[in-house]
């Protein structure tokens, strides 16, 4: 790309919504048309808008992250700057025609609190004309690292409150555009991410097919939709399952202890004879939240470690290493979760469950729809 996000601002001049097609507003969108052809050049411009905040660059944000939705097969559309008080931001619109229409909500540093309601009730009722009635909708909102409220909206969305509603990130889309352009995944597997079937089974049959896709290509150097730091299949697989008190949020724990410490204090399981070990992998459960996290083991300590308070209390202090966190809380069979719920029920608060590798690669292949970083 020749010329900078800022250079083409400072060329077609201000964006607003006055209409008209000489406007600042179409010269910029014709711009972005021309220059977005794929998604490394999304990258780079979604990249340099988010590197100088603003309103003008929210809004050049705000129309690069609507036209990256032509790489996951969408068509796509804008929509204007301005919004009426009390009305939802809605940013643009990808529609895949007939089958799912999604509603755009860009969330940073320029963005007032999203109140989720309203942009429910868009979602539900906000239909122009041309909109076939029975059309699947969802609203997605998009945060970038800047957004303030992303801890509110996680914790409502979590809570199942607006089950119309999803949310990812700026980076999440654009790993999304990477798979779909890369032929790791297809238009459907989005939209059965966005609007998951009543039925398991369409993402069960997904889940065998780029498992066995995996294994096809095992030589490659980089496999099938597949999670950056899935740890290698040499060790054993567990699941930590974590109870925190009511005053640590879980995406203050998981930050703090497994993405910057990379340390993890745990007991086995009642009925487990045998102990983590180095080069096993392992999945932070949260309870009461889902999956958040996973990694590789990089050390064992089983003597206490200053790192950790009260260690004594702890069979073995982990060390980690490849460690991915989830940018949003990844759900597991009703097996499983009640498997680990029951690892907790004896009153412990961090307590070490084996699994098979195939529960394991069913939660950390989900997690390849959310930002990992």
């Amino acid at each position: 790309m020749n010329v900078t996000v800022s250079q083409v601002l400072a060329m077609v001049g201000r964006l607003d919504d006055s209409p008209g097609f000489d406007t600042p507003r179409e010269r910029f969108r014709r711009f972005l048309v021309q220059r977005i052809t794929d998604p490394q050049a999304a990258r780079l411009v979604i990249q340099q808008c988010q590197q100088v905040s603003g309103e003008q660059t929210h809004r050049a944000l705000q129309d690069a992250l609507v036209l990256t939705g032509r790489f996951l097969g969408f068509h796509t559309a804008f929509r204007p700057y301005q919004h009426d008080p009390g009305a939802a931001p809605i940013s643009g619109e990808w529609e895949s025609r007939r089958r799912l229409r999604v509603l755009l909500s860009l969330c940073t540093d320029q963005t007032a609190a999203l109140e989720l309601e309203a942009f429910s009730q868009m979602v539900r009722n906000g239909l122009p004309a041309n909109v076939q009635a029975n059309t699947a909708r969802v609203g997605l909102c998009i945060l970038s690292p800047l957004f303030a409220a992303k801890a509110r909206i996680e914790e409502a969305l979590r809570a199942r409150r607006h089950p119309d509603l999803r949310m990812t990130s700026v980076p999440g889309i654009l790993r999304l555009a990477d798979l779909v352009t890369s032929g790791r995944l297809t238009h459907d597997d989005v939209l059965q991410m966005l609007h998951p079937d009543v039925s398991l089974d369409p993402l069960i049959e997904r889940f065998d097919r780029w498992s066995a896709a995996s294994r096809q290509d095992g030589n490659e150097s980089a496999p099938a939709v597949e999670p950056r730091s899935l740890p290698a299949a040499s060790g054993n697989c567990w699941i930590a399952a974590i109870r925190l008190d009511a005053s640590t949020p879980a995406s203050q724990f998981v930050e703090s202890v497994i993405a910057r410490r990379r340390i993890l204090p745990i007991n086995p399981a009642p009925h487990v004879q045998r102990a983590v070990e180095t080069g096993d992998a392992i999945a932070v459960y949260i309870a009461s939240t889902g999956f958040l996290a996973h990694a590789k083991v990089a050390g064992v300590i089983t003597e206490g470690s200053p790192l950790v308070r009260n260690s004594e209390r702890f069979t073995q202090v982990v060390t980690l290493s490849d460690v991915a966190v989830y940018h949003a809380p990844i759900g597991a069979s009703e097996d499983l979760v009640r498997k680990i719920d029951e690892s907790l029920a004896q009153g412990s608060t961090a307590v070490a469950t084996p699994v098979s590798r195939q529960d394991f690669e069913l939660v950390t292949r989900s997690a390849a729809f959310s930002e990992i970083r």
